[in-house]
C-alpha cells in the first residue's frame, strides 16, 4: 500500500493535532456543563413609599376631615340660630347673619382640604416614581442577566470536552501493562506523536502485529525522517550492526546465542566468545555476518564455492581460517559450539547488506513482521535490544526516546534491564508496553511509572491490583440493641402515740373609785325666774380579787401506710465500626476497562495511590472541542482556539436601557469553521516537506540524505 501525502488523504488530515506540543497519555473527557456558572445577581425588589410621607398624608387627612366637621356644626347652628331669631323678631339683620354663618361655613369646609390633598399627591407622586424605579431595574436586571448567560454560553461552548493527561516531564520509565493490539497500536500513536514533537523515537515492535504502522505513516506525511526496519523479511535494511567494533559484535552475538539460558556456563560463553573473536581477526576490517557464518562453515570443513564472493570469503582467507585458526584436535572439541554459532548466525547472514547511504531517521522503528517465531527471529528480538543500548551508551547525540513494544516472544529480562539502565545513564525516556503481566513483566512492575489497560485475565488483574496497594477505611461491622424493664414495689406502715399534759395557773386584782355631781331648776309658764331648783352630789368605791388554776391532758394515736410502685424501660442502640483494608482499584474494574481506556498510576510520597483514567484513542483528535493541554491549565477564554460554533470575536455590547423600548437581546453570531491550535509552529509545518539536512527540529545528523518519507519505510501492498 502506497502512502499519500496528507493534503490527498482527508482523512489523515485532523490527526495532524497529534503533533501538538506536549507529551500525552491520552486525553481525559469533561462535561463543559459542570464548569457553567449561573447569574447570582437578585432580582430587584419594588421599593416602598417612606413612611413619613404616608403619615403626614394620613395626618393631614384627619385634620382636614375634623375641621370640616367643626365647619359644619359651628356654622350650620350659628345660621339656624339667626334663622330662628328673624323668624320670631320678623328682623331682616338676623336673615343677614343667619346668610353669614352660612357663607363662613362654606369658606371654611371649603378650605379645609388643601393641605391634605397636597399631602396624598407626594404620596402618590412618591409611589409612581418607585414604580418608574422598579421597571427600569428590572429591565436593567434583565439585560444583565441576558448578557450574562450569552457570554456563559460563548465561554461553556468556547471550553475543551477533551483535555490531556500529560506525561511528567521527569518521569524517566513508564511500563504499560495489558491491553489489545489495538488499543496498544493506539497508545503507541497518540504517545509517539507528541513525544516526536519533542525529541527523536526508537520503536522496538516485537509484537509482530506492526502496531508502530500508524506513527510510521504519520510521521512520514508530517515530514519527519523515518527509517522502516522489518526484522527478518527485509533484514539487509537493518542497522542493528551498524558502527559496532569487532569485540561489540563479538559480545553482542554470545548474548543474544545463550541470553538467559540455565544451562550456559562460562565456560561455553568464554568458548565461543574466543572463537568469535579470533574468527573477526582474521577476517580483519571487513566483518560482516555473512563473512562470520563463512569463516565457522570454512572451520567445520563444510565451506563451498558459494562462500567465496564479494560478500563471502577470498580463497586465501578460507584457507588460513580452515588450516591455521584451530588445530584439528580443537576443531573436534569445539565441534558442538562451532555448529551451534553457525546454526545462529547463518540466518543473519544478510543482515545490513543493503544499509550503505542510510542514516538514522528521526523516527527509527524495528518491527518484527508476522513471520513465524524461530530461534533466529528471538535471536534478532535480542540483537535489536542490545543495538539500541549500544547507539545510546555510545553515540554522541541528543538521547533519543524509546519504545519498547514487547509481544509473546519472551525478552530476556536481563537486555531489558541493562537498556533500563542505559536510558536512567543517558537521561532517555523508556517506554515498555508489556502485552501481558505475567513472569518478566511481574518483576519489573514497579521500576518506573505505571499504566495499566485492559488485563483480561483474571491472574494479571489480580496482580495489578496487589501491585496498586489496598486502602484503609471504617465499615459496619455489628449493630447492639438492648431493651430492659424493670417493677419496684414497696410498703411502708407507720404507728404512733402521743402524750402531752399543761397545767395552767392564773391570779387577777382590780379596784376602782367613782364620783359626781346634779342640779335641776324649774320654771313656770311665762316667768323668768325658776320657781324651784334641786342640787346634789355622790361618790363610791370597789375592789375585785380572783385567783384560777387548770391542767390540761392531751393523749393521741396516729397510724399510716404507705404503698410505692415503679416500672422503668431502658433501651439502648450501638453500632460498631471495624478498620477493614480494600483493593485501591478492584480487580474486575482493571478487567472492565474499555478497548482504549488507560489508567495511569501516581503514588504519592505519603504512599497513597491516585489513578487517572484516559482514553488513547487517536480519532479522539476528530471530534470538536479537543484540546492539547491538560483540563486544569485551560487558557482564557480569548486565549483558547476558536471551535466550530464559536465566533471569533467577543461578545457585542448591548444598547443601554430606554424606558418605554423591550430589552434587547444579545445577537448569536455566524458560526465560523475551526481555525485549528497549535500549528504554525516554526519548523513543523503540516505538509511540509522534509527538512533539509542538519535541520536543528528533527535533528537530522549533517551530511546525510534523509530517506524519502512518503513510503514510510513500509512495502508495497
Amino acid at each position: 500500500m502506497s502512502v499519500q501525502p496528507s493534503e490527498a488523504n482527508p482523512e489523515a488530515a485532523p490527526l495532524v493535532r497529534l503533533f501538538d506540543p506536549g507529551q500525552r497519555l491520552g486525553w481525559v473527557y469533561r462535561d463543559a456543563e459542570t464548569c457553567r456558572r449561573f447569574f447570582v445577581e437578585q432580582p430587584p425588589g419594588q421599593g416602598l413609599v417612606p413612611e413619613m410621607l404616608q403619615n403626614r398624608a394620613r395626618a393631614e387627612t384627619l385634620n382636614a376631615a375634623d375641621r370640616k366637621g367643626m365647619a359644619l356644626k359651628v356654622g350650620g347652628g350659628a345660621a339656624a340660630f339667626f334663622v330662628l331669631i328673624a323668624l320670631l323678631t320678623g328682623s331682616v339683620a338676623g336673615w343677614a347673619l343667619a346668610l353669614l354663618a352660612a357663607a363662613g361655613a362654606a369658606v371654611v369646609h371649603s378650605t379645609s382640604g388643601g393641605s391634605a390633598t397636597s399631602a396624598v399627591q407626594q404620596v402618590q407622586k412618591a409611589q409612581f416614581d418607585l414604580e418608574q424605579r422598579y421597571q427600569h431595574e428590572s429591565s436593567a436586571w434583565a439585560q444583565r442577566k441576558a448578557y450574562f448567560e450569552y457570554t456563559e454560553d460563548q465561554r461553556i461552548r468556547a471550553m475543551d470536552l477533551w483535555g490531556t493527561l500529560p506525561m511528567d516531564q521527569g518521569t524517566r520509565r513508564l511500563d504499560v501493562f495489558g491491553g489489545s493490539q489495538r488499543s496498544r497500536e493506539g497508545f503507541l500513536t497518540v504517545f509517539g506523536a507528541s513525544t516526536l514533537r519533542e525529541r527523536p523515537l526508537i520503536v522496538l515492535d516485537l509484537t509482530q502485529a506492526q502496531i508502530c504502522r500508524e506513527l510510521s505513516v504519520l510521521s512520514a506525511q508530517m515530514g519527519a525522517p523515518v527509517d522502516v526496519q522489518l526484522l527478518p523479511s527485509q533484514q539487509e535494511q537493518s542497522s542493528i550492526f551498524d558502527g559496532l567494533a569487532k569485540q561489540e559484535l563479538v559480545d553482542a552475538l554470545v548474548e543474544a546465542v545463550y541470553g538467559d539460558s540455565g544451562e550456559a556456563t562460562r565456560a561455553a560463553r568464554s568458548m565461543d566468545t574466543r572463537i568469535l573473536g579470533r574468527l573477526c581477526d582474521a577476517l580483519g576490517e571487513r566483518v560482516t555476518p555473512a563473512r562470520i557464518a563463512a569463516g565457522l562453515r570454512a572451520l567445520l570443513g563444510e565451506s563451498t564455492d558459494a562462500d567465496t564472493g564479494p560478500d563471502g570469503l577470498t580463497r586465501a582467507e578460507r584457507n588460513h581460517i580452515a588450516d591455521d585458526l584451530l588445530t584439528d584436535k580443537n576443531k573436534d572439541q569445539t565441534r558442538e559450539n562451532l555448529m551451534r554459532l553457525e546454526a545462529f548466525i547463518q540466518p543473519l547472514a544478510t543482515l545490513g547488506t543493503a544499509r550503505a547511504g542510510r542514516g538514522p531517521g528521526y523516527l527509527t522503528c524495528l518491527s518484527l513482521d508476522r513471520a513465524t517465531g524461530s530461534a533466529s527471529t528471538e535471536l534478532l528480538v535480542d540483537l535489536a535490544i542490545l543495538s539500541v543500548s549500544r547507539r545510546l551508551s555510545t553515540l554522541q547525540e541528543d538521547a533519543p526516546a524509546v519504545v519498547v513494544a514487547l509481544g509473546e516472544h519472551e525478552v530476556q529480562r536481563r537486555h531489558l534491564e541493562r537498556l533500563a539502565s542505559v536510558c536512567e545513564w543517558r537521561g532517555s525516556q523508556l517506554t515498555i508496553m508489556h502485552a501481558h503481566l505475567r513472569e518478566t513483566a511481574r518483576d519489573m512492575i514497579g521500576g518506573g511509572a505505571v499504566a495499566f489497560m485492559r488485563l483480561g485475565n483474571h491472574q494479571e488483574a489480580g496482580i495489578a491490583a496487589d501491585f496498586l496497594g489496598r486502602g484503609y477505611s471504617f465499615k459496619l461491622h455489628s449493630l447492639t440493641d438492648t431493651k430492659g424493664e424493670s417493677v419496684n414495689t414497696s410498703v411502708a406502715h407507720t404507728k404512733g402515740t402521743s402524750t402531752s399534759v399543761a397545767h395552767t395557773e392564773g391570779f387577777s386584782r382590780s379596784w376602782g373609785k367613782n364620783w359626781g355631781t346634779s342640779s335641776s331648776s324649774t320654771y313656770s309658764d311665762g316667768g323668768i325666774f325658776p320657781t324651784s331648783s334641786t342640787s346634789g352630789s355622790s361618790s363610791g368605791g370597789s375592789y375585785t380579787e380572783t385567783e384560777n388554776s387548770s391542767t390540761t391532758r392531751t393523749r393521741g394515736t396516729s397510724e399510716s401506710t404507705t404503698h410505692t410502685e415503679g416500672t422503668s424501660v431502658s433501651t439502648s442502640d450501638g453500632t460498631t465500626t471495624q478498620r477493614v483494608y480494600e483493593y485501591a482499584l478492584e480487580p474486575t474494574q482493571l478487567q472492565g476497562l474499555q478497548e482504549f481506556s488507560l489508567v495511569f498510576v501516581e503514588r504519592a510520597p505519603d504512599g497513597s495511590v491516585r489513578t487517572h483514567t484516559a482514553m488513547c484513542n487517536p480519532n479522539i483528535v476528530k471530534l470538536e472541542r479537543v484540546g492539547s493541554v491538560p483540563l486544569d491549565d485551560q487558557p482564557p477564554v480569548e486565549a483558547q482556539p476558536q471551535h466550530t460554533g464559536v465566533p471569533a470575536q467577543p461578545a457585542p455590547t448591548l444598547p443601554p436601557y430606554v424606558p418605554g423600548q423591550p430589552v434587547a437581546q444579545p445577537q448569536q453570531p455566524a458560526a465560523g469553521p475551526y481555525a485549528g491550535a497549535g500549528y504554525g509552529a516554526p519548523g513543523f509545518q503540516p505538509g511540509q516537506n522534509p527538512p533539509q539536512p542538519g535541520h536543528q527540529n528533527w535533528g537530522w545528523p549533517t551530511g546525510q540524505t534523509p530517506p524519502p518519507p512518503s513510503q514510510g519505510g513500509w512495502p508495497q501492498q
